[in-house]
């Protein structure tokens, strides 16, 4: 866990029909949700809802809420499957880590996410 907050402070709350909506997926529904997206971003937050299950011939999908800054209950507020972004981290090694976000998202990748990075972070020399 970052000691740093490095994604959007934003956060917004679900209501009784989306909590109801989002119910019997592969996460247990939080009332309360942080946009995912880097700080600062533009356009509109998202956060993941809830991850549903492949079956009948169906793919698994993500179920993502998403809003306008300064207007989080308003017409524009939504929840939809977005694909996931297709960029990894190490693709093609046994460790590849995907982006964890939406196709086409604001900001970083997800794993670019972390506290800044400066010299005394890095191991000495003759460890190399």
């Amino acid at each position: 866990m970052s000691v740093y907050q490095v994604s959007c402070p934003v956060r917004t709350a679900l209501t009784m029909v989306e909590m109801h909506v989002l119910e019997g997926g592969g996460f247990e529904v939080e009332p309360a949700l942080w946009c995912v997206l880097e700080r600062g971003h533009g356009g509109l937050h998202h956060t993941p809802g809830q991850a549903l299950p492949a079956g009948g011939g169906m793919p698994s999908v993500m179920v993502w809420l998403r809003w306008p800054d300064g207007d989080a209950f308003g017409p524009s507020r939504e929840l939809l499957v977005l694909p996931h972004c297709p960029e990894q981290f190490l693709e093609g090694c046994d460790a590849a880590e995907a982006c964890g976000l939406p196709e086409g998202h604001a900001g970083r990748h997800g794993w670019e996410f972390g506290p800044p990075v400066t010299s005394a972070d890095l191991p000495p020399g003759w460890l190399l």
